[in-house]
């Protein structure tokens, strides 16, 4: 049993009740407003792929007490999944002939030629989220969690990067290290080194190349960080889905270059597993994130990740001139002057 198979078995046991019949079960309840009648309707637009009016039926017409029910919470964070792009034969398809074997090109290259709406998949990974933490949640609740958070990456990576020709290949005119078009916003300042007599740091590094109308914001970066966490948090769930196999072993080596870099940047050690939210990436994760996805082991660019971390780690000491293989050289390293 391929590996695939194996996801797509546990993820047709989440608890979403198929609403294959129902308009027979619909005409015996006598009053169509009642939170029964609306559960029947929602999960037969949800079998539609009707995800607005799923949505809508679930926040606009159940009642709060209703809406707090467990199968409630898993039909409207499917119906928000969906809207993002997350279709499971879709996911299963584009895993299968996705030829990338850089993590943040497999991510995004999943939804190549999809269209996506980053924004519900953060709805829908909020839903699930508040049923509890990873242990107060069901293994296939956390299976969902974790191909949220790819999901979240590759959306986020898809509209960003990907949406001049939508061939899950990151455009020409797009870069993942600055947080603007012209890089101005995290470049390196015009501090002097801290070497008497040298050039400042922006002579030094470079200035960010031009012509990128393409680019990760702050805010755009902490998704994909966050969707990172999600992947490691639930990564037990996925294990158990996957059976192990190269996505796991990739995912680890993904786990561990970033747990390299936020110490090399931090000064202490840090795991970035725990950054499920965006709001628990820090700005030394952003940076991380934006030098990964330029490393050649993992995303868009020629760099060398590790080099990177050992530049990053011993930059007190830094003396030009840049190397040649450093990881989003124009890009200001948190804390720097």
């Amino acid at each position: 049993m391929s590996i695939f198979t194996r996801i797509f078995i546990l993820i047709t046991t989440l608890a979403i009740t198929s609403s294959c019949g129902t308009p027979n079960v619909l005409s015996e309840v006598s009053n169509k407003e009642t939170d029964e009648a609306y559960l029947i309707d929602a999960k037969s637009d949800l079998d539609d792929m009707e995800w607005d009016s799923t949505i809508s039926i679930v926040t606009g017409k159940m009642s709060s007490g209703y809406q707090s029910r467990r199968d409630v919470k898993m039909i409207l964070a499917s119906a928000y999944a969906g809207k993002c792009g997350l279709l499971f034969f879709d996911l299963i398809q584009g895993m299968t002939n996705n030829a990338a074997t850089e993590m943040f090109k497999y991510f995004m290259g999943i939804w190549g030629g999809k269209t996506v709406d980053p924004d519900s998949c953060e709805l829908a990974i909020g839903v699930l989220q508040g049923i509890g933490t990873a242990a107060e949640r069901t293994t296939n609740e956390n299976l969902f969690l974790a191909l949220l958070g790819v999901a979240r990456i590759g959306t986020n990576l898809s509209a960003q990067l990907d949406s001049g020709d939508h061939n899950g290949a990151m455009d020409a005119d797009a870069t993942v290290c600055h947080e603007d078009g012209t890089g101005t916003l995290t470049q390196w300042k015009d501090a002097p080194d801290p070497i008497p007599g040298a050039n400042y740091y922006r002579a030094t590094f470079g200035l960010p190349p031009a012509g990128k109308t393409k680019y990760m914001s702050t805010a755009n970066i902490k998704r994909v960080a966050s969707g990172l966490g999600l992947i490691l948090e639930n990564m037990a769930s996925l294990t158990d889905a996957l059976g192990g196999g190269t996505t796991i072993g990739a995912l680890g080596d993904l786990s561990d270059a970033c747990d390299d870099a936020m110490s090399a940047i931090t000064g202490v050690a840090t795991s970035c597993a725990t950054m499920t939210t965006p709001a628990a990436v820090s700005s030394e994760m952003v940076y991380a994130m934006r030098f990964m996805m330029d490393s050649a082991e993992f995303g868009f660019g020629t760099c060398s990740i590790a080099n990177s971390v050992t530049f990053i780690s011993n930059f007190a000491t830094f003396t030009p001139p840049v190397p040649a293989d450093l990881c989003c050289p124009t890009t200001s390293i948190p804390g720097a002057p």
